[in-house]
């Protein structure tokens, strides 16, 4: 009998329920889009607490709806309130009643490492460039070729390039001047004998090829 009065108000509670839904409501439970669920005392206050925008509003609630301590502090915890542990019942109703529900805390996003500093980068070494070796002619034959090679270049400057690539030392220079017939030499720098030779066979032969066709 006890079992069939249980049933009985169930139903009635259900009834009431629904008789308190809206036409939407009561479509999308018949639909099933929505769903009844079954909260503990708790887990009500825990959606309910928020909603009340009085601190007088919170504590009737909280004084009527049959909350344990332990439904209490379940509460507290899932509303992210503090220092709850050891209060009593008195204490808990008023904290939840007297002070809005904490929003849940964000994690802090963790602090990202600085990016290290590139390397430096080390230079290459830039490689010298090797030095002239100044090259003795090993004959006359050598001199007198050279002689010959520059008096077939058209100018001096061309001239001066063919003497720099041969790499001539002193005693070269003087052997190709003597080839071309200068005397006095030997007190000679060896830029100023350069020259004195670039002069004579690429100079005095073009002067001398001009005095020809006059």
């Amino acid at each position: 009998m006890s079992d069939l009065k249980s049933f009985v108000a169930l139903q009635a509670r259900v009834y009431e329920f629904l008789d308190r839904q809206d036409e939407a409501t009561l479509r999308r439970i018949v639909s099933g889009a929505a769903q009844l669920m079954v909260l503990s005392a708790a887990e009500q206050a825990v959606r309910a607490l928020p909603e009340l925008s009085t601190a007088s509003e919170r504590r009737t609630y909280l004084e009527t709806a049959d909350l344990t301590v332990a439904d209490l502090k379940k509460v507290a915890g899932e509303l992210h309130y503090r220092n709850y542990s050891r209060l009593t019942k008195p204490k808990l109703i008023d904290l939840l009643a007297d002070q809005t529900p904490a929003p849940a805390e964000t994690p802090a996003e963790p602090k990202r490492p600085a990016p290290a500093p590139p390397s430096p980068v080390a230079e290459a070494p830039v490689p010298e460039p090797p030095e002239a070796v100044s090259v003795t002619m090993t004959s006359d034959a050598d001199a007198a070729a050279i002689a010959a090679r520059l008096r077939e270049i058209d100018t001096e400057e061309e001239g001066a390039e063919y003497l720099q690539a041969q790499r001539l030392d002193r005693d070269s220079l003087l052997a190709i001047a003597t080839e071309l017939q200068l005397t006095h030499m030997d007190r000679l720098s060896q830029k100023e004998l350069r020259r004195r030779i670039l002069k004579q066979a690429i100079g005095a032969r073009r002067k001398f090829a001009g005095l020809r066709k006059w």
